[in-house]
């Protein structure tokens, strides 16, 4: 699976609109959003179980995770929360570090590959289906660290969901959350080929960032043709008001370009990769996006401290 996305139809008002709304119709368009988020992660979460595996995506292992655990420091002996575990792979690698580990995901059937896992290898942790909206069970100031690994950007009520990671965190705690690059590599951008001074260029063009947005895209996942899921774009601006209204304290920020080279395309399997940044059919084109891989973030890695 690549976070590359293809657009299928958009809702310029679906982020702030249901985040902000405490209004009877307002929870009703909530809870239907978050049914259809669990229907369409439980639809393909086989196949995400076979791909992710032990060790997660190619971006998780490669760009993301590294950025994470350096941010996290020592785990040991820590009692750590992972909000949108997925399979929980990576609630496993820290249990492995000596962590005491709770993992939560919307999605049962994901949650089951994880259960699944526990049972044949058991590291002790706790996994639950929960909304990260809404994890009930799970008492307050009780953790040391909340992670939310490629997940915020896929939960319709993300200020909720900071809100409750700084409600399970103790005073000082961490929360960390890493997302596709709001500027630079969410569904509201796309590639082209522009020439500048007599120069060609493979880039993004940013025809709208600021307000908030919801939208169907297409997810590039081997084995499955066409997988529609709901993604949230939200300005990096709107994250970090949802920090601070949470009482948490930005201390790490990471843009992260990707490590992943750019291949040879082969047209029959993969069509025309002209606009596609990990593929190239030229040496002319390999290198402008070869140069766009090293210049333009596609991830974002922040770290917190709860202080209030």
């Amino acid at each position: 699976m690549m976070w590359e996305q293809s657009r299928v139809g958009s809702n310029p008002t679906g982020g702030t609109t249901l985040e902000k709304s405490k209004s009877f119709w307002g929870r009703k368009i909530f809870n239907f959003m978050t049914k259809t988020i669990k229907a369409e992660w439980d639809k393909i979460a086989r196949q995400w179980h076979k791909e992710a595996g032990e060790k997660g995506l190619w971006h998780q292992k490669h760009d993301i995770d590294p950025v994470i655990l350096k941010l996290l420091g020592g785990v040991k002996g820590k009692k750590i929360l992972e909000i949108g575990a997925g399979n929980g792979y990576f609630s496993r690698l820290l249990a492995k570090k000596g962590a005491k580990v709770t993992a939560t995901d919307i999605a049962p059937k994901l949650i089951s590959f994880a259960q699944k896992e526990e049972k044949n290898n058991p590291l002790s942790i706790t996994y639950l289906v929960r909304n990260a909206a809404d994890i009930r069970g799970v008492k307050k100031k009780s953790f040391d660290a909340v992670i939310a690994n490629m997940c915020l950007m896929d939960i319709a009520d993300a200020e909720r969901a900071v809100k409750e990671a700084s409600r399970i965190l103790k005073k000082n705690g961490q929360f960390i959350f890493s997302v596709t690059h709001p500027v630079f590599a969410d569904f509201r951008q796309y590639w082209t080929i522009t020439k500048q001074k007599n120069k060609t260029y493979f880039a993004r063009i940013v025809p709208t960032y600021l307000s908030s947005s919801s939208e169907k895209f297409t997810l590039l996942i081997s084995g499955i043709k066409k997988f529609k899921a709901t993604q949230y774009h939200r300005s990096i601006d709107t994250y970090f008001t949802y920090l601070k209204k949470a009482g948490f304290l930005v201390s790490d920020f990471r843009e992260i370009a990707t490590k992943k080279p750019v291949t040879k395309a082969n047209f029959k399997i993969d069509g025309d990769t002209s606009l596609r940044r990990s593929k190239y059919s030229k040496v002319q084109e390999k290198k402008m996006k070869e140069l766009a891989g090293r210049e333009i973030p596609v991830f974002l890695v922040v770290g917190s401290i709860k202080i209030k």
